[in-house]
């Protein structure tokens, strides 16, 4: 068996950072599980694997469709756009009908949490969904002590520190993130990650009004610096399909703080594997309440790896052979 898995735009990064790791873990995990992989639709294939929409990802299912099994990731949703960049909550609508019509021509749509296939089937999506993690590799996160010192020398850091990973957007909660180190002056609070160009207005007025216990650092290259630095994963993101960056500070072994809404619910439950918010007294709370318990951190940081350690690269390379099994 051979699988094309196929990204386009695969060298941009202005947004879409999550999508492109989440195909790198799966051809990774395709890989380990003994699966030929090929990510040039010219070469010769079994099965089709498409990763995101666009105009030759929609000629390839196309083209594609009555010959070979099509198989499409859904790793964007109408949701997940809105409340992200300049005129996303106006085009938000059209870009849902648009991924519905894409997700349809799949034979079988791949999607990485229960959520999403909810949000999917409400949306008009009929063909059969199946649900495989995105993934996490284990051993890129594990034994971080070293990266730890080198990391919080870089940026300075201090005592506890709160940190959140992924682009700046008020859909991630960038508004709790300020609002709650506010309440928190003697805590450091550190956001990795790139504020796109297009972004709200409104986001950049908050990063402009921030206290100064918060830092936006921008990107960084090496992602397991920003996970070393840290000791707290508040994470506030209103909708997440899966959140690549939540497995990964669960598989550093970081006691992840999360919103309390629905993308979240049934993976993870307050106080076992997480603690969850809703609202910037809740946060303060909780967040006071850590950074005063080292050993509090270190029982919700075990259940976190634990968690993560359900969403191996190993597993999710034998998920994925299970579903291309059934249509070769």
């Amino acid at each position: 068996m051979k699988v094309c898995v196929y990204l386009e735009f695969d060298r941009e990064s202005a947004w879409s950072s999550g999508i492109r790791q989440a195909c790198e873990n799966q051809v990774r995990a395709l890989r380990q599980a003994g699966v030929t992989v090929t990510t040039d639709p010219a070469e010769p294939f079994d099965i089709l694997h498409l990763h995101r929409i666009g105009p030759r990802s929609l000629y390839l299912a196309e083209k594609f469709s009555s010959r070979n099994p099509v198989i499409i990731s859904a790793h964007t949703t109408a949701e997940d756009f809105a409340n992200t960049f300049v005129m996303s909550d106006s085009l938000a609508p059209y870009v849902g009908r648009a991924l519905t019509y894409f997700y349809n021509k799949a034979d079988v749509v791949i999607v990485p949490t229960a959520y999403t296939r909810r949000v999917l089937q409400r949306s008009g999506v009929t063909r059969p969904i199946e649900v495989v993690s995105n993934g996490v590799d284990l051993k890129r996160f594990q034994s971080l002590q070293r990266a730890r010192s080198l990391a919080r020398g870089r940026h300075l850091l201090r005592g506890v520190v709160a940190f959140a990973v992924g682009l700046v957007l008020m859909r991630k909660g960038v508004d709790l993130f300020c609002e709650v180190a506010r309440r928190l002056p003697h805590l450091t609070f550190v956001w990795f990650g790139r504020l796109p160009a297009a972004v709200k207005r409104e986001t950049r007025r908050i990063i402009e009004d921030a206290p100064p216990n918060v830092r936006f650092p921008g990107y960084v290259e090496n992602v397991t610096e920003a996970y070393a630095a840290g000791d707290i994963f508040f994470f506030p993101s209103a909708v997440e399909n899966e959140g690549i960056a939540v497995l990964e500070a669960a598989a550093a072994g970081r006691p992840l703080v999360l919103r309390d809404v629905e993308c979240f619910t049934g993976r993870f439950v307050d106080d076992k594997n997480c603690l969850l918010g809703a609202d910037v007294d809740e946060f303060s709370r909780i967040l006071g309440t850590l950074a005063a318990s080292p050993e509090l951190r270190e029982r919700l940081g075990h259940q976190a790896r634990r968690f993560a350690e359900a969403h191996s690269l190993e597993r999710v390379g034998g998920r994925l052979r299970e579903v291309y099994a059934r249509l070769a």
